[in-house]
């Protein structure tokens, strides 16, 4: 059985050196997020394991946090079962083998053997252990995903959206128009709440598998169970029985309404872009039981951060590496780089075969993922896990002119600063291949080293 501590003993065991856990007392106002930073800057991103964090109450919570679960390749390899030599494009194209191996039959178990269920507490949020992340934070936010059911056709979305802390039992939301939005805006046609569970830790595969580039009519609690390998276990929700079934092996749940009608101010959060987001107005959720198994942990993701871009990031590499080798089979690599947040850069490797299939190859990325602004095509040549040998390639083989196309009007990330309407901006394809029709200098080479 996968979940949050058989990850986090892999890690122990395999990865000694990406693993720390910390005694001392812990503010969660800003202290252990200036920890973490502190630790980024020096380059150093082990799974952190914080035993004493005050809880918004003030008291020392007896529930651990733990962050920087996605923070590495290498940690991200390792929840795949895959060893640190296989982090890169391997590691890309295992995550969509699983996320296109959806795992059926779900396993329903009863509350008696679901360990989330072994704890039910009052529905008061003050007893956790919520982090303020950056300074301009309006306040105190949850980072993880919820799970919800469509209305209609009773499939489950999980998807990230961050949750700002608004009172002891409410919490406002943050989404991007897809999938529960869309869920969301059918639920208020019908004039209903949306049950929703926010779950805070689970194996990272749980937390992957909801990334996958999947349609909307995708069960993702299926899709998590191929991310897992094995059937995703769930059991009926405290608040909401079988009408909304939730993972049985989380550390934590937060079960709740979306309430139709109520919306607050959300936000200024600091988002994956590196900036705030402005406030706007977020649904309301009313939180109506926590659950945890004995022993729980939180689990919170640092935004705006590593942690958070390669969350971004290695989920959907896998998918546009299949998007791309659908119309150019010469496609060597994809990365979606720490230098553009892990989601609005798009590095390209192709064997060009004939001219025009770099642009093909940045069409279809472009399509893959909504978020991605910018696509830069390269040769093989090319490492693309290395912005030097990138911007290498945009020097010495691109002339603007020729070489970089400019679509306006597409529908991007709501969060982008630059963009001039929330909903839309422009997108770019840059061609950084050498021409096949004209001659071109060879790359420097030296001779290979012999020891004497």
């Amino acid at each position: 059985m996968q979940d949050l501590r058989s990850f986090l003993e892999t890690v122990r065991q395999s990865l000694p050196n990406l693993w720390a856990e910390l005694n001392q007392e812990f503010d969660p106002k800003l202290e252990l997020s200036a920890y973490v930073a502190h630790l980024e800057r020096q380059g150093l991103y082990p799974v952190l394991h914080f035993d004493s964090v005050r809880t918004l109450a003030g008291d020392i919570s007896s529930f651990p946090v733990v962050t920087n679960c996605f923070a590495t390749r290498e940690a991200i390899a390792a929840a795949l079962c895959l060893d640190s030599e296989r982090s890169r494009t391997e590691l890309a194209l295992e995550f969509q083998r699983r996320a296109s191996t959806e795992i059926d039959p779900i396993v329903v178990v009863s509350p008696s053997e679901a360990p989330c269920r072994q704890t039910v507490l009052d529905p008061d949020l003050r007893q956790l252990p919520i982090l303020t992340h950056h300074l301009g934070d309006r306040g105190p936010y949850l980072t993880m995903a919820g799970a919800a059911r469509d209305p209609d056709t009773g499939v489950y979305n999980v998807s990230f959206h961050r949750a700002m802390y608004v009172d002891p039992t409410h919490v406002a939301l943050f989404m991007e128009k897809r999938h529960l939005w869309n869920y969301y805006l059918r639920y208020k046609a019908q004039g209903r709440a949306m049950p929703i569970a926010y779950v805070l830790g689970h194996h990272p595969a749980y937390y992957l598998g909801s990334c996958a580039l999947t349609g909307i009519d995708s069960d993702e609690y299926r899709t998590i169970g191929g991310m897992l390998g094995e059937p995703l276990r769930l059991v009926a929700s405290e608040s909401f029985g079988d009408d909304l079934l939730v993972p049985a092996d989380a550390e934590m749940v937060l079960e709740g309404r979306i309430l139709p009608d109520e919306t607050v101010e959300e936000g200024p959060f600091g988002d994956f872009t590196g900036y705030y987001s402005p406030p706007s107005q977020g649904p309301l959720m009313e939180v109506t039981a926590i659950t945890h198994r004995r022993g729980a942990a939180v689990v919170d993701v640092f935004v705006g951060h590593r942690d958070h871009a390669l969350l971004g990031s290695v989920p959907k590499e896998g998918g546009i590496f299949e998007r791309v080798r659908q119309i150019v089979p010469g496609v060597r690599a994809v990365n979606l780089p720490h230098s553009g947040t892990g989601r609005l850069h798009c590095y390209v490797a192709i064997e060009k075969q004939v001219e025009g299939e770099a642009r093909l190859a940045g069409m279809a990325a472009l399509t893959a993922s909504e978020l991605i602004k910018h696509v830069v095509v390269v040769d093989a040549d090319i490492d693309v896990f290395d912005d030097r040998e990138v911007l290498w390639a945009v020097a010495t083989r691109v002339q603007a002119d020729r070489d970089v196309e400019i679509i306006r009007g597409v529908k991007g990330s709501r969060l982008d600063p630059s963009a001039p309407n929330p909903d839309y901006a422009a997108k770019m394809i840059i061609d950084a291949t050498c021409p096949l029709d004209t001659p071109f200098p060879d790359r420097l080479r030296t001779a290979d080293w012999v020891d004497q």
